[in-house]
């Protein structure tokens, strides 16, 4: 079922003269504005790989992904469903969030007609103490995300412009440690972004510096 945040990002995109949710090839589209596919992707890639195959060999896709930039955190009565309490958290969103999602479709992004747009965000999320969330999370669910605002995009389209996933300041060929350094992310992460972006043809590997792999940005033609 479509998520709150889901719901507001599919009007943010179809605007006055876009259509929602139309049947296509199969397929449920999210949003068709001017003959362009917008699929809002709120959770993981993983589950629309497929989806994306099937639709970029004949349409042009845009790829939606929210990133919350800025978070405020709204506790509720398990029992009313009135909010007890909030917070703005301090954490601050960016697009290194997006690390952990870009495997799923390595080899697929970076192909003619298919881009990737992440919305940079502020939204609430609603919590509640009701006992069905995770031991991690002490019990307590997470029960709606709501969309507060939309504070800018960033766009990636061919290969190259994945470099701009990259944290700035990052010279010469690095490392995933002197990534994750740089993008202030765990090494993990880090991983994932760099066999990512190798696949997707935005780096290449040119050698080791000990037993690490360096990574430096495709060279352009020419």
């Amino acid at each position: 079922m479509p998520t709150e945040l889901h719901l507001a990002l599919q009007q943010h995109y179809a605007g006055p003269d876009g259509e929602i949710e139309v049947r296509l090839d199969g397929f449920k589209a999210d949003v068709i504005v001017d003959g362009v596919i917008y699929e809002i992707q709120t959770a993981s890639f993983s589950s629309i790989r497929r989806k994306l195959e099937k639709l970029v060999d004949k349409y042009e896709v845009v790829l939606v992904h929210p990133i919350a930039a800025q978070k405020v955190i709204a506790h509720v009565d398990p029992q009313s469903g009135a909010e007890i309490r909030s917070r703005r958290s301090p954490r601050r969103g960016g697009p290194a969030d997006v690390y952990k999602e870009l495997p799923y479709l390595a080899g697929l992004l970076g192909r003619p007609g298919l881009s990737l747009e992440l919305v940079m965000t502020v939204q609430r999320e609603v919590r509640c103490d009701d006992g069905k969330g995770s031991w991690r999370a002490g019990g307590v669910s997470v029960v709606a995300r709501e969309l507060i605002e939309v504070l800018g995009v960033r766009r990636f389209a061919a290969p190259a412009d994945y470099l701009g996933l990259l944290p700035s300041g990052l010279g010469g060929p690095f490392t995933v440690s002197e990534l994750a350094q740089a993008a202030g992310t765990g090494r993990f992460l880090a991983g994932k972004a760099a066999y990512a972006l190798r696949h997707i043809g935005a780096l290449e590997q040119v050698g080791k510096r000990g037993n690490a792999y360096l990574y430096s940005p495709v060279a352009g033609p020419g």
